[in-house]
């Protein structure tokens, strides 16, 4: 089956932002797309999906309802859509989010921001392997039998333009074995060859290396197995795909030889066109993990360039704002104001303040992250800073209702900075208040821990985490179902508790909803 003509396939592009759905709807136009439906979220498309068939998806990763990564999670779970290609656009590139995006079964990373260039090639390239390419899941390995004949395979796609210049390496101690392995394999694939174990390594590790290995077991000196040991230990030949090719049936040397990290077992005789199909897909599956490799790896380098770029900002940012505050002092002192004059200067100078502790507080979490922030602790009532976030939480989310259980009158001192403090309990309790639903009550309680010196505080809310964000909720970037969150509230959280000597925890389920456990040292 041949690539897709651009004309012919049908795209569902999805995003919450309606300017980001119009970006990559001309960007897919203007290379000759023109069958593209747009959704607004993970559900919307669902609903497309069990309507009309796609031959490309294209979805961002943070949007309300459903996410990318549970879309893709859907695409790849269902009879009818499982192997249509996905495209993750998103603008995070944490490691734990490219694991997951991988073992779900991504096809492709589109980095925000992208050039319209980027965005192009990224998406042609997908396309042209449209009808070409086996899914990204990996098949399950089985033994081909001596008794297997043609009519019992299945066709297979030949695409010999993505296979062509492919270097195969047959290794095997009978001359007439490689020769016939070199007639099957010529028409299709350059063919070396080796006759020993140690020559098999001298040209894996060479500059020219294969692109597969054909192995067998039984060899003089040293056998397929202990080959196969030395190339996987090998961090530049143990990405080299083996297929081991050998007489022995049993199953221990089957279970041996997967178990060393070869790709597939092939028994002799082995039929050609058997063998063909399977050289064909682990190439293909081989091309699928080193593009998914160098993806990540991009994404990655993109996620420490932010985090780089964050760090120069905070500093340069702060200069500029300091000479603001200054100016906005000065023009305060000045004895010819008008009233809204001084009014304006009053909100210059709390803007422009609060900008800056912003900067303040992000500046302590890098160093909290360093390992290099220099704690000042204090003794202060956790209650009464606990009452004053409440008040700012309420006037925030206007009718919030908190029913605040404290057991004793004891104004339940800790030792700690009260600035972290603040900052870690309007994290947790805005983040309590957006995820209540219907406007719930927020329970929070208070107990002493003498026995361990604490101070526990429980905040309850009737929503439940997502299940896609419950193994990475404290982890940094990590977010779902907000459409401007940034996925660095609970992780700040936690790392102010941790680095004031304390604790925080998140319990959830779909029934009783969310917990949050916070301790901290008590005075």
């Amino acid at each position: 089956m041949n690539a897709l003509n651009n004309k012919s396939i049908r795209v569902l592009v999805v995003d919450d932002m309606s300017v980001m759905r119009l970006l990559v709807r001309n960007h897919l136009r203007a290379i000759g797309i023109d069958k593209i439906v747009l959704a607004a979220n993970g559900r919307e498309a669902v609903d497309l999906l069990k309507k009309w068939t796609f031959d490309l998806v294209l979805t961002d990763w943070n949007m309300p309802l459903m996410d990318g990564l549970e879309l893709l999670h859907y695409i790849r779970q269902s009879e009818t859509h499982s192997s249509v290609p996905v495209i993750l656009i998103t603008a995070e590139g944490n490691r734990s989010q490219v694991r997951n995006a991988i073992a779900a079964g991504v096809t492709e990373f589109l980095v925000k921001p992208f050039t319209a260039g980027t965005f192009q090639r990224r998406v042609q390239l997908v396309i042209n392997r449209i009808g070409a390419e086996t899914p990204i899941a990996a098949p399950i390995m089985t033994v081909t039998q001596p008794e297997a004949t043609p009519s019992k395979v299945t066709p297979s796609v030949h695409p010999v333009a993505l296979d062509a210049m492919a270097t195969i390496l047959t290794v095997d101690d009978i001359p007439d074995n490689i020769q016939l392995i070199a007639g099957i394999l010529k028409d299709e694939y350059r063919v070396k060859s080796a006759r020993s174990g140690e020559q098999a390594l001298r040209i894996a590790r060479s500059d020219d290396p294969p692109h597969l290995i054909l192995l067998d077991i039984v060899m003089p000196d040293m056998d397929g197995f202990a080959v196969c040991r030395e190339l996987k230990a090998d961090e530049h030949t143990r990405d080299i795909p083996i297929i081991f090719l050998s007489a022995k049936i049993n199953a221990e040397d089957v279970i041996g030889g997967l178990d060393l990290g070869a790709v597939d077992y092939v028994t002799k005789p082995t039929d050609p066109a058997i063998l063909r199909a399977r050289i064909r897909t682990h190439l293909r599956l081989s091309r699928q993990h080193h593009a998914l490799r160098e993806q990540s790896l991009v994404a990655l380098e993109n996620a420490h360039l932010r985090e780089e770029i964050e760090r120069m900002s905070r500093h340069d940012i702060k200069n500029p704002l300091n000479a603001i505050l200054a100016l906005t002092h000065t023009l305060a002192d000045s004895d010819n104001l008008r009233t809204e004059q001084r009014e304006c200067i009053a909100a210059m100078t709390e803007s422009a303040q609060y900008v800056l502790n912003m900067i303040n507080h992000s500046l302590a979490l890098q160093r909290m992250e360093m390992g290099s922030y220099q704690l000042t602790p204090v003794t202060f009532s956790l209650a009464e800073l606990l009452e004053k976030v409440i008040v700012e939480t309420r006037s925030a989310f206007g009718e919030l209702e908190v029913i605040f259980h404290q057991l004793s009158l004891d104004p339940m001192l800790v030792r700690g900075e009260e600035l972290l403090c603040h900052a870690l309990l309007s994290n947790v309790i805005r983040n309590a208040a957006e995820a209540s639903p219907n406007h719930s009550p927020i329970r929070i309680r208070f107990k002493a821990d003498t026995k361990n010196a604490q101070v526990e505080l429980r905040i309850h809310n009737l929503g439940a985490v997502p299940l896609s964000l419950r193994d990475t909720f404290f982890e940094k970037y990590a977010t779902a179902g907000k459409a401007q969150g940034t996925g660095l509230g609970t992780y700040s959280a936690k790392l102010m508790a941790e680095t004031q000597g304390g604790t925080l925890t998140m319990h959830t389920n779909d029934a009783t909803g969310t917990v949050l456990t916070l301790t901290l040292p008590a005075a």
